[in-house]
């Protein structure tokens, strides 16, 4: 039998010394320090929420602990009382009993769950070589068990949905590695585990992290979320510009405490002003049916903005990709200025004036490996070219009047792109598709994954844009993003519009009513 215990078993184990502390670490990059002489501490059997903007230190902290960055000189790691030798490698941050759960999860879609297990915990064999497949399964079946994963140590990652992809990683990193360690001596860091589930579901990973810290285990759970933090974790750290600026327990910390530590001032909810749009009709859609959507009639006037929304398989993020020509529809007609257009693909979106912002940044909307001035500059080269050269110097110039405008840090137009935060990303993104003028942006999540200061300053981009006359057209599961943000939202249930929300009748909990097909209107 494990070590783990049902969640409502055995009581909670007081904290002992042990779990993951830091002491004086420090990263510095090209003369910029992005961690600054942190020191902190994650006891054992508490589950510490890690806090911060986007660019305050958290990521160059979780790969220094991997062994993705070497730290400055100095600083220490000790793992359940015992001093990790750094700069860390990542075998010795395994065998130190440090587990990472990123966005990504690290699992290998086309092979089995039992396959992915022993990539990390290694391949039972006998004594002349063959895999011992059925002990292997055994303690696979084993682990998955311990969290209530009902999923066939056979079954292909791809087959399975996200939240259980994301237990099976959990349970991973809790499995028997052959070291006899307990569980008391393993730290889980989870970087944003639930970004990408559906609002429903989280509760189960919330079990599982639950279990494992009743359990004795260190957990570090990294999140923007921050009802989640108030929600999950028993206490926090929060970096600020590389700095360590709270070591504390939650305690009775509310939601609007919690924000004030990690921006270090006082949090104004600002929601934009009601805004008089009587723009001509630009983006207009008629009949619009995908995949999943049926029949969708909707419109965008010129300066107004229009939120999409609906649970999780409402079709918000096709209709993103129908308007964008990145999916052809199966019937019906997109206009734009009143003329029938036919995209067989994004080019020809660009080409018309709708630019598009996908879910997935890294993926569709930007190249990492590419440096800042160039994803900018990628949307419209046209202007660099002469003589059968670019004219970089012309091409720095317009990238640092779009790094001044869009307010993107720190400024460096040579710095891969990879190398910035999330919100700064996704900003440099909405600056590239400006350089073209479009008529009509498309923004499909536009905040996921992004710090609350930095959904700040992209609602006043999308705003700003809006005043300058572009039509946009905003899908987000996000409420109160779209309450804040929108002049109306339409509301998608089932592939079917089920409500267009005027911005007087804007609330997050009507939304949340309509959302669920509760009480819907047209």
């Amino acid at each position: 039998m494990s070590e783990l215990s049902p969640v409502g078993g055995a009581s909670r184990p007081e904290p002992a010394f042990g779990g993951l502390v830091v002491e004086d670490l420090s990263k510095t990059f090209t003369g910029t320090k992005a961690l600054d002489g942190v020191t902190a501490h994650f006891p054992a059997g508490r589950i510490t929420a890690l806090l911060g903007q986007n660019g305050s230190g958290k990521s160059t902290l979780i790969k220094i602990l991997a062994g993705f960055y070497h730290p400055d000189a100095g600083g220490r790691i000790t793992v359940a009382g015992r001093e990790v030798p750094t700069p860390v490698a990542p075998r010795r941050a395994y065998d130190a009993g440090l587990r990472f759960i990123h966005q990504d999860l690290g699992l290998v879609e086309s092979l089995t769950v039992e396959d992915n297990f022993s990539f990390v915990n290694g391949f039972g064999t006998g004594l002349i070589g063959p895999i011992r497949q059925k002990d292997l399964r055994r303690r696979v079946q084993r682990s998955l068990d311990d969290f209530g994963v009902e999923v066939s140590p056979r079954a292909l990652v791809s087959t399975l949905p996200p939240t259980q992809r994301t237990m099976v990683a959990i349970a991973r990193a809790f499995a028997d590695d052959g070291s006899g360690s307990p569980i008391a001596d393993r730290v889980l860091i989870l970087d944003e585990p639930t970004a990408s589930l559906p609002a429903g579901e989280v509760h189960t990973v919330f079990r599982a992290l639950r279990q494992a810290r009743d359990a004795g285990a260190t957990v570090v759970f990294v999140s923007h979320r921050i009802d989640e933090v108030r929600e999950l974790a028993d206490r926090l750290v929060v970096l600020r510009d590389g700095r360590l600026t709270a070591d504390r327990d939650l305690g009775g910390l509310g939601i609007r405490d919690i924000v004030n530590l990690i921006l270090g001032r006082e949090f104004t909810r600002v929601r934009a002003e009601r805004r008089e749009v009587s723009g001509d009709i630009v983006l207009q859609c008629l009949g619009l049916r995908g995949r999943r959507l049926q029949g969708i009639d909707l419109s965008v006037r010129k300066g107004e903005i229009v939120g999409v929304t609906g649970l999780l398989g409402c079709g918000r993020s096709e209709l993103t990709r129908l308007v964008t020509g990145a999916q052809t529809a199966s019937s019906g007609k997109v206009l734009l200025d009143g003329a029938a257009m036919s995209f067989r693909s994004p080019k020809d979106a660009i080409k018309a004036g709708v630019a598009s912002v996908p879910q997935n940044r890294r993926a569709d909307g930007c190249i990492p490996a590419m440096n800042l001035r160039q994803n900018i500059t990628l949307s419209d080269l046209g202007p660099f070219w002469r003589g059968g050269r670019l004219r970089q110097n012309e091409e720095r110039t317009a990238a640092r009047s779009a790094v001044e405008s869009f307010g993107i840090r720190p400024g460096g137009t040579e710095k891969p792109l990879s190398k910035f935060s999330g919100g700064n990303q996704q900003k440099a993104v909405v600056a590239k598709w400006t350089r073209i003028a479009p008529k009509v942006l498309v923004l499909d999540e536009p905040t996921q994954g992004v710090d609350i200061g930095a959904k700040q300053e992209i609602a006043q981009i999308v705003t700003r844009l809006a005043d300058d006359g572009v039509a946009i057209l905003v899908a987000s599961s996000d409420f109160e993003e779209l309450v804040n943000l929108c002049d109306r939202v339409l509301v998608l249930n089932r592939g079917r519009l089920v409500a267009d929300v005027p911005r007087e009748e804007l609330t997050e909990s009507h939304l949340t009513v309509l959302s669920t097909g509760e009480g819907t209107e047209r």
